[in-house]
């Protein structure tokens, strides 16, 4: 299985072209209607009086796309967080930064930004910023969490507050996010039953795509005993088999799914009745014990953690070598080094 190539970020003017153009020229204006698609909050021009604000929205059950642009540089602050949804800010061109707390996080076309839920924060949108944004409702991402990861506390789910865009995870999401975007524009009979297939994959990429308190949680999880009830059960044998075979792919579970034909609940209940474990699980355990072949049979002269840890699908290296030592006693680096 190879790695799947990286997709083209879309220019603004292919965003959402179908749909009608709210504009602003005035700040009560502008602040009035993103209030109301979004939440109260402070706009401040920053060297205008006034804004030249463009807005392109799409939304149906709990997830949305919009194309947002103030035109002129500006301040927006909110004092309470999102509350109860979710933004995924990714600017097309320009820069942008985000201030929660003492974090500052610089925004642009590589990286894009997630404002937290419970906590005030400040973003700085430079002129001519044109930002595609993904609205997801917390109820839909705490759902699919549970799905994903198995987690029974999942309404308390949080995430980091950026996404690498240049990572596999990152163009995975972009990917579904095009792709919910076309059902979208497409419409016809069809169109509601195509975007709900569509906002499920595009919020299971995201939470794949970004660090999160569900997966984080994983690091900590006991491996199951291997092979115990496994053997009685076919679908249990294909998923492993697939897992061995996608590791240096990229492949998640999700993925491995989809190419096994069987919904991802069905592979989870499988896999906690053959193994007690779940699907997360045993692909970071089969990754784990890849990275520690790799770095065992490395030449520290030529090979690094790193790019072992990217070659067997850890995007964070960080984690990595957190849940590496975890496992293994010893740091993916005192392996390396023999």
């Amino acid at each position: 299985m190879t790695p799947r190539s990286p997709v083209r970020l879309p220019r603004a003017d292919e965003i959402l072209p179908s749909r009608s153009t709210v504009s602003a020229n005035r700040v009560d204006q502008a602040h009035e209607t993103i209030s109301q698609l979004f939440c109260e909050h402070r706009l401040s021009p920053l060297e205008r009086r006034e804004v030249d604000m463009r807005l392109r929205s799409a939304h149906d059950t709990g997830v949305g796309i919009e194309l947002l642009d103030y035109g002129e540089a500006v301040r927006i602050a909110v004092p309470q967080g999102l509350e109860d949804f979710h933004l995924v800010q990714l600017p097309l061109s320009g820069r942008a930064t985000m201030e929660v707390g003492n974090a500052v996080i610089q925004s642009s076309p590589d990286v894009a930004t997630l404002p937290p839920l419970d906590r005030a924060f400040t973003m700085h949108w430079g002129a001519r910023t044109p930002t595609l944004i993904v609205y997801v409702r917390h109820d839909r991402l705490s759902e699919a969490a549970r799905a994903l990861y198995g987690v029974d506390d999942a309404e308390r789910l949080s995430l980091g507050l950026h996404m690498q865009m240049g990572t596999q995870a990152g163009h995975d999401f972009l990917r579904a996010l095009i792709k919910h975007h076309d059902a979208f524009e497409t419409g016809g009979p069809e169109g509601a039953y195509t975007r709900r297939l569509t906002a499920e994959l595009l919020v299971a990429r995201l939470l794949q795509a970004v660090p999160n308190s569900a997966s984080s949680a994983l690091a900590a999880w006991q491996p199951a005993e291997p092979g115990v009830g496994a053997r009685g059960d076919a679908l249990v044998r294909r998923f492993e088999a697939a897992v061995e075979a996608g590791i240096e792919g990229g492949s998640g579970v999700l993925d491995i799914a989809n190419e096994l034909g069987v919904p991802l609940r069905t592979l989870q209940e499988h896999v906690r009745r053959a193994t007690g474990s779940t699907p997360v699980a045993l692909l970071r355990e089969a990754r784990l014990r890849r990275a520690r072949e790799l770095l065992v049979n490395a030449d520290p002269t030529r090979d690094t953690v790193t790019a072992i840890a990217e070659r067997c699908g850890f995007g964070h290296l960080g984690r990595f070598a957190s849940e590496y030592r975890a496992r293994f006693g010893e740091t993916p680096a005192r392996t390396l080094r023999g």
